[in-house]
């Protein structure tokens, strides 16, 4: 937190610690979502229900850091602290578009929910490990460092899968 207050003070622009922490929350967002829909829900109700679960939690991560930011500095933010408070969290939306895409896709080729579901977590499940990936060599690891990293990423969206099979 006092790295945002130093952040805010000096001017730089954003956090990229929490824009990369907000992606990668996101994408775990986004799993859960796909694996707790009903596979009776039509697509768009799905597409409907992870769009807005993610505006909540978005909305939610902004308001916890702009009143954190508020608290640490103790005063009034300017324009653009809120500015960088909202956009920093965004990846936290952006993190849905690929899953969103392909169930708009599945929806158009009249792929069946159960189904649908299935491929988006497992496009989900694909894009974690790629962000452990990029967040790792990122990070300067490199051998069995980044295959944890990679790893651990990705085992989150594999820790979703088997929750959508334990509950179905």
């Amino acid at each position: 937190m006092e790295e945002d207050a130093a952040s805010a003070e000096s001017g730089q622009a954003g956090d990229p610690h929490r824009r990369r922490a907000a992606h990668l929350y996101g994408l775990i967002v986004s799993g859960a979502v796909l694996a707790t829909a009903a596979d009776e829900f039509r697509l768009v109700r799905v597409a409907i229900i992870l769009l807005c679960t993610l505006a909540i939690y978005w909305a939610a991560e902004t308001y916890v850091h702009w009143i954190a930011l508020r608290t640490l500095v103790r005063r009034d933010l300017t324009r653009d602290e809120r500015r960088r408070i909202v956009s920093d969290g965004w990846p936290l939306m952006a993190a849905c578009a690929v899953p969103l895409l392909f169930l708009g896709l599945e929806a158009v080729f009249g792929v069946e929910t159960p189904l649908a579901l299935d491929l988006t977590l497992g496009v989900n499940t694909v894009l974690l490990f790629v962000v452990g990936w990029q967040m790792g060599e990122a990070g300067g690891l490199t051998g069995a460092r980044l295959a944890l990293s990679v790893g651990v990423s990705g085992l989150l969206g594999v820790a979703l899968i088997v929750l959508k099979t334990l509950m179905h």
